[in-house]
């Protein structure tokens, strides 16, 4: 398991241990392969049902043929609302996804979120520290914007770094700078401007 699973793994558990009226729905945003909601669905034990969106088509499509606990949506979030009632889901998450909105649709997709989470529930994201450079990627995979510890706690986040910083510049994940990751993140849990990506949690 990497770092980020590793973390998101943990933080999975500590929302499952604090659900009091149980955990059966949730939202993935921007959930590309549904790993997300498959290690929760783990951890809680059970089948969850699990509302997924994204924008691209083949993610859909692969994720459709691998698990029945997805109901799938394609939409560009950047200028659609989620199609979901308010109150309806137990968490709503968004695991590096964030950063792909510009800023207005980002602020718009936070409040979407917390409409359709319960009260009790959890809304969760992680998303890189500030803007991470995106050079010859994809469109669907393009960086529009970036997000700091500031911004986040604004909204009423709580914020945790991880990460090593300079992965930035080594343009990915080496061997190397996955190994310092590890290391790195027990100070940027403390310090999270020292570090490459946020995670950021509230309770509704």
């Amino acid at each position: 398991m990497g770092l980020l699973e590793g973390l998101v793994a943990s933080r999975f558990s500590m929302f499952v241990s604090e659900l009091e009226e149980g955990l059966n729905c949730v939202l993935d945003v921007g959930c590309r392969f549904g790993w997300a909601g498959h290690l929760l669905a783990s951890i809680a034990g059970k089948p969850l049902k699990i509302t997924g969106l994204d924008i691209y088509e083949p993610y859909l499509e692969k994720l459709a043929a691998m698990s029945k606990m997805y109901d799938l949506v394609k939409i560009d979030l950047e200028t659609d609302p989620i199609p979901l009632p308010d109150e309806s889901v137990d968490i709503a998450m968004a695991i590096e996804f964030l950063e792909h909105l510009s800023k207005a649709a980002g602020y718009r997709l936070v409040k979407e979120m917390e409409r359709v989470t319960r009260r009790g529930g959890f809304v969760y994201l992680t998303t890189p520290n500030g803007f991470a450079q995106t050079h010859g990627r994809a469109a669907h995979l393009t960086h529009k914007s970036g997000w700091t510890i500031h911004e986040l706690k604004r909204l009423g986040f709580e914020v945790r770094g991880y990460g090593f910083p300079l992965r930035r510049r080594a343009g990915g994940i080496s061997r190397l700078v996955s190994n310092i990751d590890f290391a790195w993140t027990s100070l940027s849990r403390i310090i999270p401007s020292v570090s490459y990506g946020l995670e950021a949690w509230k309770k509704r």
